[in-house]
């Protein structure tokens, strides 16, 4: 294995089982000494006393330890534990933490590559955890060990960990039919968001909402708000604006914590709604208070405020206040150099570059627009990628190279399609035309007029019908 970094197992289970948390904890130590100079294959517990410290719900900061987690190993014994508070209504922490390393098991991307549920001997387990092992064994949801006793915990364990050894390098993704305790089936819900989106990017756009418009109808607030990206896509504005709000009811109703990273996700999607609308002013105030809800010393609410500040800097920069559109930028791009953001470093150079667009200032707005473009190539599609390719040839355009932005402007026309984001289709096909005609193609020109022209009628846009008349009428003149 390239990486000989030890492999992460998170360990789940009620309170009632301090020993057997310090068993499993020997076990391991004992597995790596063991193996040391025979195998670079090592492995280190973590458990809740891991996470970092947060002024969220707590269980969130543990669920992200879970998502940086190679194998989960889920103890039951008596006591179910006390609930954690989360959108889902688990019962349990534990629970809880049990599910979410069952979802991380869907996700390709993830590092979570094996689950492992054990119920240990108990004359009296608790009524949940009795119908959660019948559940798996009636319906073969996944495979689970019956624990007679200490020694039985540390043999099978050791077998779980030499198994473990022939996954250490890939992964392949499992979804897992299984239903929490209270109900809801949050399993298939998100596995039928990430097929969803998926399918989206590989360009089945129909099959694509089709899963995610299910999703919405039994998932949660991720699931709504992914729904309301894709239908803001789309441009079915009225529909991603109901998604957002039924997504905002859960913290609404107190189902769960207002003071929160998705709760502050979900208002930004809405004040994403409300910029699409025209309506940029009370998106702007929509913004402003979701980065009241997030905590700045919090790793992951950092990037969510990152993400909210470019659209904050978008939405000021559409009604001319372009100095707080250039500070909400360089914040984001502050915060993201710091933590090595990479990938949306690009997106605050985007921005910026837009912002340099505005002013005239098209030389630093092309480097910008380079830098994105050539970080970009060679990586899966995105809305990202496909605005950096508009930007490329937006600037060439001004600068008087228009035949230079035809080939960004159709890269960037593919890619949209590709996404399946109408908006950016048809922005996309407007762009083109300009370039075509300014090259002195005409008759391509009209082609791409012609086409915008009928994008945004589907997507009942005004505003680009007429933009896309005007150049047809230019184009006739």
């Amino acid at each position: 294995m390239a990486d000989a970094l030890p492999l992460r197992i998170f360990l789940a289970s009620p309170g009632d089982l301090p020993d057997e948390r310090a068993s499993v904890r020997a076990c391991v130590d004992e597995h790596n000494a063991r193996c040391r100079g025979e195998s670079n294959v090592t492995y280190e517990i973590v458990g809740w006393e891991r996470a970092r410290g947060t002024a969220r719900r707590p269980q969130e900061a543990i669920n992200e330890l879970i998502g940086e987690s190679h194998f989960l190993v889920a103890l039951f014994k008596g006591s179910w534990g006390s609930e954690s508070g989360g959108p889902w209504g688990y019962t349990s922490g534990s629970e809880e933490e049990l599910f979410t390393g069952l979802l991380e098991l869907g996700r390709t991307e993830q590092p979570m590559r094996d689950v492992w549920v054990a119920f240990l001997k108990h004359p009296a387990p608790a009524e949940r955890i009795v119908k959660l092992r019948e559940q798996m064994s009636r319906h073969h949801a996944m495979m689970y060990e019956s624990i007679a006793d200490m020694r039985d915990l540390k043999t099978k364990l050791t077998e779980r960990l030499e198994a473990w050894k022939a996954l250490a390098g890939s992964k392949i993704p499992r979804h897992v039919d299984l239903l929490p305790s209270s109900g809801k089936d949050v399993l298939r819900a998100a596995n039928l968001r990430l097929r969803g989106e998926k399918l989206i990017d590989l360009g089945q756009a129909e099959a694509g909402r089709a899963n995610l418009r299910e999703a919405a109808a039994m998932g949660g607030p991720a699931e709504h708000l992914a729904y309301a990206r894709s239908m803001a896509r789309y441009g079915e504005l009225n529909e991603a604006y109901a998604a957002t709000q039924r997504a905002i009811e859960h913290f609404i109703s107190a189902a769960s914590h207002l003071h929160s990273p998705l709760a502050a996700e979900a208002f930004a999607a809405q004040a994403g709604v409300l910029r699409r609308q025209g309506r940029d002013v009370d998106a702007i105030g929509r913004l402003d208070q979701a980065l009241t809800l997030l905590d700045e010393n919090d790793a992951y609410a950092q990037k969510v405020r990152c993400r909210i500040l470019d659209d904050l800097g978008l939405a000021h920069q559409r009604i001319g206040e372009l100095e707080l559109a250039r500070r909400a930028f360089q914040k984001a791009l502050d915060a993201r150099r710091s933590s090595e953001d990479h990938l949306n470093v690009c997106q605050s150079l985007v921005n910026l570059a837009r912002l340099e667009v505005g002013v005239g200032d098209l030389e630093t707005a092309a480097s910008h627009a380079d830098e994105v473009v050539s970080t970009l190539r060679g990586t899966p599609p995105s809305a990202l990628h496909a605005n950096a390719e508009v930007l490329a040839a937006q600037v060439r355009l001004r600068q008087g190279r228009p035949d230079e932005g035809v080939p960004y402007a159709e890269r960037a026309l593919s890619l949209n399609r590709q996404i399946a984001s109408r908006r950016g289709e048809a922005i996309s096909l407007l762009l083109l035309a300009q370039c075509c005609r300014a090259a002195g193609m005409g008759r391509k020109a009209g082609e791409h007029a012609r086409a915008c022209l009928e994008v945004n009628r589907a997507m009942g846009n005004k505003e680009g019908e007429q933009r896309a008349q005007w150049l047809l009428d230019q184009l006739d003149e």
